[in-house]
């Protein structure tokens, strides 16, 4: 029982270690992505936070089983280059008891997993896409920045002050540079100065820039002539981006009990997709019991490439069961069920039976007469 106890141990041990690390460090790509597209314009900056907080479950998605994989090859290779393992086996543990504790280790993963890919996943894809619509209808969040110029569409904006604290963002000496190209007059612009402004958005959910009480200079390049004029009220349309749509990301943000509950092709495409790293946690766990028994003059990190190829091969497989599936080109059933199928018949067992056995000398008895005689 000690031992199951420190077995267990060192291997979620293991885990949690690779599991923070490679978290982080994916983790940290993302912010990179995130701000510089925040940079660029494209997503407010106060939103950064919560897209970052959002992308988690995604990121753990792939790094709960692959991070129990690695867990249990390192830790019993470790334990097998280290003649640990010789000791274990002497005592009478034997490999059965090796496959029983990485079965309740893969057993907790694949709870996790469960949760974190059936409900946290499609929870966190649905507030991700709300937050990114939202935002671009809520004034609050649009890239205007005192003393800063803007670009909003034919429109060039630059604003002395803007209160943000405002519900809908008041403006202080605005500035607008706009350029119209005609057939007949050729390149007009107008350049229009205002005092205050504000945004608003209407009943369609388009952003109006208001402007109150300013003038309006227009050139005219072919005639050289200036024209000014005053106004009173005038809204300027600010564009937004235009929606885009994946093939697949109808029902990414859907909750499991719904796709359940759907007959569309699509949305069992998405469930099966969702319960491949349940299955992926107990198929890896049988897989890396034979591949981390070594000899221990191979070292504790010998079988590390080979199984690491082999997970890549197994998520390789599953996308592109996936592309056939949303092609039509194979049946819905057993779709990409028949990833792990395969991988339990023509993987998991063979490496099993095939499994290197350590073998013991016994000791041999001594005969109590002989040795009283010599």
């Amino acid at each position: 029982m000690i031992l199951q106890k420190y077995i267990f141990k060192d291997i979620v041990k293991v885990q949690f270690v690779c599991f923070f690390v490679l978290f982080a460090v994916f983790l940290c790509q993302t912010i990179i992505k995130l701000l510089s597209r925040a940079a660029s314009g494209s997503i407010p900056v106060k939103v950064v936070s919560e897209l970052v907080l959002y992308s988690m479950p995604n990121l753990a998605y792939i790094l709960l089983p692959m991070t129990l994989y690695v867990g249990i090859i390192v830790s019993l290779s470790r334990m097998s280059s280290d003649s640990e393992m010789v000791v274990m086996k002497s005592v009478g543990l034997s490999g059965y008891s090796f496959m029983k504790i990485c079965s309740v280790v893969a057993l907790i993963s694949a709870v996790l997993t469960a949760v974190n890919s059936l409900y946290l996943l499609p929870h966190a894809t649905y507030e991700q896409k709300v937050l990114s619509e939202s935002s671009k209808s809520n004034p609050n969040y649009l890239p205007i920045e005192s003393g800063k110029f803007s670009n909003f569409g034919d429109y060039t904006i630059y604003i002395q002050k803007v209160d943000s604290d405002a519900a809908n963002k008041n403006l202080e000496q605005v500035f607008v540079v706009k350029s119209i190209y005609s057939l007949n007059k050729g390149k007009i612009s107008e350049f229009i100065c205002s005092n205050k402004g504000y945004l608003k958005i209407d009943n369609q959910k388009k952003q109006w820039l208001v402007l109150e009480k300013g003038f309006i200079y227009r050139n005219d390049y072919k005639t050289g002539s200036l024209e000014k004029s005053q106004f009173r009220l005038i809204e300027i349309p600010i564009p937004t981006e235009e929606k885009i749509e994946y093939d697949e990301s109808n029902f990414k943000g859907i909750q499991t009990s719904d796709l359940i509950k759907s007959n569309n092709i699509k949305a069992k495409i998405e469930l099966q997709w969702r319960i491949a790293p349940i299955f992926a946690c107990f198929i890896f766990a049988f897989i890396a019991v034979p591949l981390s028994m070594i000899n221990p003059r191979q070292g504790r990190f010998a079988r590390l490439g080979p199984a690491i190829l082999l997970f890549v091969c197994y998520y390789l497989a599953l996308l592109s069961f996936r592309n056939l599936l949303n092609s039509g080109t194979i049946p819905l059933y057993p779709g990409m069920y028949l990833v792990p199928l395969l991988f339990i018949i023509l993987v998991a067992i063979p490496l099993n039976l095939e499994s290197p056995k350590i073998k013991f000398k016994k000791r041999k008895k001594f005969n109590n007469k002989e040795s009283k005689g010599n």
